[in-house]
This record gives structure tokens, C-alpha cells and sequence, in this order.
């Protein structure tokens, strides 16, 4: 992982307004926020997609239900229609046909919620924000929603959750390496200080978390790189934010 010598990337000094060479000014920002509008940017939260049928902890009843009719219902009415006359008006491909279209519209939101989470699908929801400009111009939920999507393709598992939302936790992580990550998402222009990388430090002893990330669209200060030196703490800048989305598309 790169690291800069001072808060710029290859010893480049800030513009008179204090932002580094690197970042995209304000009307760059605008016009990739139109860019991503016209394209219909399809950033949905992690675990709330719209191709969820239910609302995620919710029980699938009527899924459910539909599926304990199926052997209730048909294979009586097929013995039925082969081995009495009490269905004698129906013709014998009837209720073969039925279960068939009964087990496929049970198997439909299956094989849809199984194509909208494959990793081809995270890759083309992921690929849409190309650009600093494109990152910077997200709102909040949807930079939230982007580095889930990020984390997701690095092969973590990915919680959105809102149980440590007021230490300014965003996202929590897991896989086989780490037990409980936390991400802090900033979708800003500044910088990020020591106290914040201070503060998401404490949060994740607070959680009993094993590692933690700080990903912004913004700069980072020598001071909070230099305090996070030596911990589990991973804090990734604007520029690193793209190289590491271009090796993930």
C-alpha cells in the first residue's frame, strides 16, 4: 500500500485553498454526479437490495407456504386424476403441468436473488463509480453502500449496521482471517486528522473488534498515519481508494 511522505502523493504541495493537486474541484464533482444520474446509478445498501423479496431478518411466509402447498396439493390430484373418476373432466397433462409451473415460480426468486448477488453482479454494481470525481460525488448512503460493495469483492462477509452507528462505525466485516472488522466510511474533500483515526481506534476496543478501516475520499494526515503505525488499522485516501478499486474491476 502506498504511502505519501506528506499529505500528497508523490511530494505534490496543496493548492492555495488547501486541497492537494490530486483533488477534483468542485465542477468535475458536479458534472460526474450528472454523469452517474443519467447512467441510472444503482448503488443499493448491502442486505437491502430491491431484489430481496422480504425485508432482510424478516421470514419468507408466503415463500414458505407456497412451498409446503406443492406436495400437499399436487401429487394427491395427479393419483387422483390417474387412479379415480373424480377428475375424469380434466386432461391427464393438467396437474403435471400445474406442479411444474407451481415449482418454477418457487424456484424464480431463488435463481433471481442467487444472479443479483453473484460476484458478476457486485462487479457491475461496483464498476458504475470509476473516478475520484464519481466518489466524491456519491451521498453519504451511497459511498456507505460503494465501500460494501468494495469490501464485499475483497471477500469479506458485510454488514451494514446501525449498532455502532453513533461512534461513526459504518460497516462491520468478517471473514476468515478477521473475526469483527469496522469501517468508517468519510465521503469528503478534507482531511482526515489523528483524533478521528484516535477515536476509530477506540471504538473498535470498545466492539471488541480485531481490525479497522478508515476509507475517505479525502486526504489523510502524516500525524494519523504515523499514529496508526503498528495497529490494526487500515486507513486508505483518495488516491489509494481508486487504485485499489481499478485492481478490484
Amino acid at each position: 500500500m502506498r504511502r505519501y511522505d506528506f499529505l500528497f502523493p508523490g511530494g505534490q504541495q496543496p493548492r492555495p485553498n488547501g486541497e492537494p493537486d490530486w483533488m477534483p474541484d468542485a465542477s468535475e464533482v458536479a458534472r460526474a454526479r450528472a454523469r452517474l444520474d443519467r447512467q441510472g446509478l444503482d448503488l443499493r445498501p448491502i442486505g437491502q437490495t430491491e431484489r430481496a423479496l422480504v425485508a432482510p431478518g424478516e421470514t419468507p411466509w408466503a415463500w414458505w407456504i407456497a412451498a409446503a402447498l406443492w406436495p400437499a396439493i399436487w401429487p394427491t390430484l395427479i393419483v387422483l386424476r390417474l387412479q379415480t373418476d373424480l377428475l375424469d373432466w380434466s386432461p391427464v397433462w393438467l396437474f403435471p403441468a400445474l406442479a411444474l409451473v407451481h415449482m418454477l415460480a418457487l424456484a424464480a426468486p431463488v435463481i433471481y436473488a442467487e444472479r443479483g448477488s453473484s460476484r458478476a453482479e457486485l462487479r457491475r454494481r461496483f464498476g458504475q463509480v470509476r473516478t475520484l470525481a464519481e466518489m466524491q460525488a456519491l451521498r453519504p448512503e451511497e459511498f456507505e453502500a460503494w465501500t460494501g460493495l468494495l469490501f464485499r469483492l475483497l471477500g469479506y462477509r458485510v454488514t451494514d449496521t446501525q449498532l455502532v452507528a453513533d461512534h461513526g462505525v459504518d460497516l462491520v466485516l468478517s471473514n476468515d482471517r478477521v473475526r469483527r472488522g469496522l469501517v468508517q466510511c468519510k465521503r469528503y474533500r478534507g482531511t482526515v486528522g489523528e483524533p478521528t483515526v484516535r477515536d476509530l481506534y477506540g471504538t473498535m476496543i470498545h466492539e471488541s473488534s480485531d481490525f479497522a478501516w478508515l476509507v475517505t475520499t479525502g486526504a489523510i494526515s502524516r500525524q494519523a498515519r504515523e499514529w496508526a503505525e503498528g495497529k490494526p488499522l487500515e486507513l486508505w485516501d483518495g488516491p489509494e481508494l481508486v487504485d485499489i478499486a481499478r485492481r478490484l474491476r
